[in-house]
């Protein structure tokens, strides 16, 4: 491959070579150095249509690499590969309160993502815990899940267009706008968790929603997992549509992130076979969290939930102090049950 083409395309401080590439681990799951030949930064999805026609044309084989979070180690470069970064693709290009979504370029992080929606009294969905890292491509490109699948969906019910580079360099761009569109074939679907396979994704217009003006979050534990998925249908039917995340633990998982060196404290005790994570989102704070205690103290009081704890505060979730322990064994039937000890 000839990298001097790359360099004039993306221009030569864009192109990583040598120790600038071995400074870089493989990837978050692997600290490694960086084995590939070069690393290319285009800063449009035209350099990126540019770099991908010269590769096809060298038959060079090019690696996707967003904010490297993968487990599975898709975005590792060998030796011999070019690595494509997205970090000067980082431009929110325009974001629209009324239609509710936000346009912007594929190396965005997250995180920013989110913090960009919350200014406008919006919000973006999706959320995990490599949002500071992970970036916006990437999580389109692997269809990231999430803690709010339940109610919003993976990652593709966010997406409403996209634009993207196949490998000779063609840009396909379908960035459309509107939730109800009907029109014919909706190319999106093709590259949302392909993860490179068919494309390179270079620009996004997102989904947003209304920002809660209340939150309710609950930490619980079941002696079975019948009961588990007791307590779905149960908190689901009897808030309504508002259960916003559920997200369940087996006891390796909730005694690894709560015993030291892990900085997590355990809420409950570490000696039950399940773990919920409980979440509602809503409208009226005092209503919701009214109609989450009671719907929390009837699963507490016909046994499928053996004991839970409710979040008093979104600071320090670790601490112990920011949670209300509703100690199930020994509740008494005034309802809620959870109110029973603080």
């Amino acid at each position: 491959m000839d990298l001097a083409r790359l360099a004039e395309i993306v221009g030569r401080e864009a192109l990583l070579t040598g120790n600038d590439v071995r400074s870089r681990a493989t990837s978050w799951a692997d600290q490694s150095p960086c084995q590939a030949l070069a690393l290319v930064r285009p800063a449009s999805t035209e350099q990126v249509s540019q770099v991908l026609a010269a590769c096809h044309a060298a038959s060079q084989p090019v690696v996707p690499m967003g904010g490297l979070t993968g487990l599975v180690k898709g975005c590792a470069a060998g030796p011999g590969e070019i690595g494509l970064l997205f970090d000067r693709l980082n431009r929110i290009e325009n974001v629209d309160p009324i239609g509710r979504t936000m346009t912007l370029q594929a190396g965005v992080a997250v995180q920013t993502v989110q913090d960009e929606a919350e200014k406008h009294g919006l919000m973006y969905p999706v959320d995990f815990g490599a949002r500071g890292s992970a970036q916006i491509g990437g999580s389109v490109a692997t269809n990231a899940g999430g803690n709010g699948v339940i109610r919003y969906g993976m990652t593709r019910d966010s997406v409403l267009g996209l634009e993207a580079v196949l490998a000779d360099g063609t840009v396909i761009s379908s960035l459309n706008r509107m939730i109800k569109n009907n029109a014919a074939y909706d190319l999106k679907h093709l590259f949302v968790g392909s993860e490179g396979t068919l494309g390179v994704i270079t620009r996004l217009v997102l989904r947003l929603r209304e920002q809660p003006r209340s939150t309710q979050t609950a930490l619980v534990a079941c002696a079975s997992f019948q009961d588990v998925i007791a307590v779905l249908k149960h908190m689901d039917a009897s808030l309504g549509g508002s259960l916003s995340a559920f997200e369940v633990m087996w006891n390796e998982f909730y005694r690894l992130v709560t015993t030291p060196p892990a900085k997590g404290t355990p809420p409950l005790a570490q000696d039950f076979p399940y773990y919920i994570l409980l979440e509602a989102s809503g409208g009226d704070a005092a209503r919701d969290q009214e109609q989450f205690e009671a719907a929390l103290g009837e699963a507490i009081e016909s046994g499928i939930v053996a004991d839970a704890a409710m979040a008093t505060s979104k600071r320090s979730p670790t601490s112990p102090k920011n949670w209300r322990t509703c100690a199930a064994a020994a509740a008494s039937r005034t309802r809620p049950a959870c109110r029973v000890r603080r």
